[in-house]
This record gives structure tokens, C-alpha cells and sequence, in this order.
């Protein structure tokens, strides 16, 4: 059985870290019911560049209900299935689910067993949270695309978006399960304000802190894990495709030194000027003598902290992955799987799909009858 299995959320949350969030707590075995507004597909949200399909793996194993909570028997619903549920995910701007009647307060006041966890770029206060963004723009504000790069270029744009899934996605999913952790033993629930920026500014605490404790200013390009060195760096193959080389404990760095015929440069591992530029030259001259994988086949078993970068194709079908599950076959289709492992409660990736609109069997499971549905619909509070 896996560990939240019996836990129920209502996600509100459609875009950004929301659905990363929602899917981990779902692959954890919570019961995820989703809300969306009957007839999101049309007008301005229909414009949507970022669209999700029913289908989509980040939606699995969820549930969906098309809920209009601008009528006032939509609100009520909402309020009927939050006093039964034990979180509730939302992703609005700062200050909407207030004007809609369906904040933190509200649901408490009907549940004080309720984690509620409101997701958002810059948090529910401080000078930036009425702000719009995106995750480049939280990126940009945390000092990342400041260390990303190559020394004396510009900024480059990361191929991740890391403050939806790492900074929000997971960074909710952590205060969640401390939150459901925490109810356990006083018996009541609590609010979580989980902003994206609040999680990538303490990713980015190792050069933040050397700031604050020597006032030295870190520069892309210019420190150990930004490329400052040629035994932690990226290196063209012959065949055109890349290695990553992350040697930075010396015995590490002497290892690639003798697989590469290179024992002459061992000493000086932690060269300045023309030394450093000569190792930048002999590794990118010796890694253009032999295929990625060539080196990967020599390079690996070696303890030298090299490993190819792979394209996303590549990814989908390495061994190393699909031993972990991490690419995963379930009920024929192939998909990312649960990133968290553990022994005794595994989680476990249970449809390879979402129900795109399950509105009136949640409507029933939650109490409701036929004319009670019925009425709901009437009352244009649900499709």
C-alpha cells in the first residue's frame, strides 16, 4: 500500500508547479481530484500557449471535476468536498481564492484538519507578489541565469524549467507531507505559502552564502561548477555529441588523467593561466580522438565522474533509467515514472492516464445524489 494512500487533494493548481506537485502526491497513492472551470477549454484560457492533455503523464492517476466556483452553489460544493479531503493545492494569483470564497480560512472554518498550500511565483507577500511571472523571469531574480553560462557571455536559458518542478513543485510536496506529518500529532492542519522563488533561492545557497560571509561575488563561467576549471566542464566528441566531466576530487581528476595518457598533467589539477589553458586544450584535443560512447565505455567504470550528454531520445531509452522506472511502461504507454523510492510503502504509477471529467462520479463519492447533481448542473455551477 502505498503511503498516502486514504489521503485526498483537491488541486486547483492546472498550471506551473501544481501539476508536478500533484502528480508526486498522486504516485505517493493520494486520492487527486482535480478542479477546473466548465468550459476552460474556451475563450482567453483557450489561447494558452502551455497545454496540458488529458493524457498527459504529469495528469495521472487524478481525477478531474469541472467546478464553476463563481456561482454560489459551486462554492458550496467545493466547501463539501473540502471538509472531506485532507489538502487542498491551489495556484492562483495572490488574493483570488479570497475574492472567490474559497481560501484557506474559508475551508478551515469547515475543516481544521485541512493543509492548505497556495503556489505562486514570489509568495502571498512582499513587495513582488502581485507581480506576474513566468519561470525564466524567477529564474532571473534568484541568481541562476546570473551563474549560467559561459564566462563573458550572456545569460543562457536553462533546459529545464527548475522553479516549476524543483523551486514549486517539489518544494510544495515538502511542505505538504511535513505539514501531514505535523497534523498527525496535533490533530490540526495548516496553511503553506510556497513560492517558486523561495525554492530556487535556496538552491543557489552555495555562492548566495559565500556572498554573505565574504562579500565575494560569484561570476558564470568563473567558479568550480560553472566551468572554471577544464576537470569540471562539458567536451565534444568525435562523433559531434558531448561529455560531461565532473573530476573535482583530485583522486578522481588522476584517474581521467591516466585514462586519457595525460599522467603529466595530474599536478596541476588546480593550474592558473597558461597551465589551466594548455589542460583546456588537451582535453578538448584528446576527447575529439574518440566517440562519446567510446569514452563512456572506457571512461565510466573508471572513477572519473564522466557521463554522456544525452539527447531526450537518448534519455527515454537508457538502461540506467529504465532500470530505476524512471522510464517506465504502464499499460502500454511509456512515461516518466515516481521519483521517490522507498522500501516498505513503494510508490506506484497505477493508470496511465487521468480522467478528463469525472465530475458527477466525485460528486456522488462525496455524497451527492442524482437530482443533487442534477440541480448543481442546473445552476450552472458545474458542466
Amino acid at each position: 500500500m502505498p503511503p498516502l494512500d486514504g489521503i485526498r487533494v483537491l488541486d486547483m493548481a492546472p498550471l506551473g508547479p501544481g501539476p508536478h506537485c500533484s502528480q508526486i502526491l498522486a504516485d505517493l497513492g493520494a486520492n487527486v481530484i482535480k478542479i477546473e472551470a466548465p468550459g476552460a477549454g474556451e475563450g482567453r484560457r483557450a489561447g494558452r500557449i502551455i497545454k496540458l492533455p488529458a493524457d498527459a503523464a504529469i495528469r495521472r492517476d487524478s481525477r478531474t471535476i469541472g467546478l464553476n466556483l463563481k456561482t454560489e452553489e459551486g462554492r458550496a460544493a467545493f466547501h463539501e468536498l473540502a471538509a472531506r479531503c485532507d489538502v487542498v493545492i491551489e495556484g492562483y494569483r495572490p488574493g483570488v481564492v479570497k475574492r472567490l470564497g474559497v481560501d484557506y480560512e474559508s475551508v478551515k472554518a469547515h475543516n481544521a484538519k485541512i493543509v492548505y498550500a497556495s503556489l505562486s511565483g514570489y509568495g502571498q507577500d512582499g513587495p513582488y507578489s502581485g507581480y506576474v511571472g513566468h519561470d525564466l523571469n524567477y529564474q532571473a531574480i534568484t541568481g541562476i541565469l546570473a551563474m549560467t553560462g559561459a564566462s563573458g557571455g550572456p545569460p543562457i536559458i536553462p533546459g529545464n524549467t527548475i522553479a516549476d518542478n524543483a523551486g514549486g513543485g517539489i518544494n510544495a510536496v515538502a511542505g505538504i507531507l511535513a505539514a501531514l506529518f505535523a497534523r498527525e500529532r496535533t490533530g490540526v492542519g495548516q496553511y503553506i505559502d510556497s513560492a517558486m522563488v523561495d525554492g530556487l533561492t535556496t538552491m543557489m545557497f552555495l555562492p548566495i552564502d559565500d556572498y554573505l560571509t565574504s562579500g565575494h561575488v560569484s561570476r558564470r563561467g568563473e567558479t568550480l561548477l560553472t566551468g572554471m576549471y577544464p576537470w569540471y566542464n562539458i567536451y565534444e566528441a568525435s562523433d559531434g555529441k558531448y561529455l560531461s566531466v565532473g573530476a573535482i576530487e583530485p583522486w578522481f581528476y588522476e584517474n581521467l588523467c591516466h585514462a586519457l595518457g595525460r599522467d603529466d598533467l595530474v599536478e596541476h589539477q588546480y593550474a592558473d593561466g597558461a597551465k589551466r589553458d594548455e589542460i583546456f586544450a588537451a582535453f578538448r584535443q584528446t576527447f575529439r580522438t574518440k566517440t562519446r560512447d567510446e569514452w563512456v565505455e572506457l571512461l565510466m567504470p573508471a572513477e572519473t565522474c564522466v557521463a554522456p550528454v544525452l539527447e531526450i531520445d537518448e534519455v527515454a531509452s537508457d538502461p540506467h533509467l529504465r532500470h530505476r522506472d524512471l522510464i517506465m511502461d504502464s499499460n502500454g504507454r511509456r512515461q516518466v515514472g515516481a521519483m521517490i523510492k522507498l522500501s516498505e510503502t513503494p510508490a506506484e504509477v497505477r493508470s496511465s492516464r487521468s480522467s478528463a471529467d469525472d465530475t458527477s462520479a466525485v460528486l456522488r463519492e462525496f455524497g451527492y445524489d442524482e437530482e443533487s447533481v442534477g440541480a448543481l448542473r442546473a445552476a450552472g455551477a458545474i458542466a
